[in-house]
């Protein structure tokens, strides 16, 4: 039997949440936890809440609104965002994160997501694949 699942991915910039296409022209869509509390009131099953600058900017994944998001949602959240250690997952499970979401560092150090998946359990894990076709039948996979 099929189940169909409904988890929104909410986009994270500043701490707030925006809406864009490829990531460009980005424009805010609001407060974390009412984005995240109006999609569980609307029956998503699971939320995923990516930082998409940290990465850029070099720095971990703010974990002031992972905090603040956990404690009003009872949905299981999945973080991404700026996470390329063991260290940095641990601080996104304390803030209150059941499961992470890596990209980058999946490609830099695919090492890492076995030594996450033994350390925090395999259903703790997640890997976003960034995929372009480019011209003619080449895909691209990367950060």
């Amino acid at each position: 039997m099929n189940t169909i699942q409904i988890m929104p991915c909410l986009d994270m910039k500043n701490e707030r949440v925006v809406k864009g296409i490829h990531f460009v022209d980005l424009k805010d869509a609001g407060d974390p936890v009412e984005n995240a509390s109006f999609y569980e009131k609307q029956g998503a099953d699971e939320l995923a809440m990516l930082d998409i600058a940290a990465t850029l900017e070099n720095r971990k994944t703010m974990l002031d609104w992972v905090k603040s998001v956990s404690s009003v949602i009872s949905i299981p959240l999945t973080v991404g965002g700026g996470i390329s250690t063991l260290e940095d997952i641990k601080s996104v499970f304390e803030a209150g994160a059941d499961k992470i979401s890596m990209n980058s560092a999946a490609v830099k150090n695919p090492d890492l997501v076995r030594q996450a998946a033994d350390t925090f359990g395999s259903d703790k894990v997640t890997v976003a694949v960034d995929a372009k076709r480019n011209k003619g039948h080449d895909h691209r996979f990367g950060q």
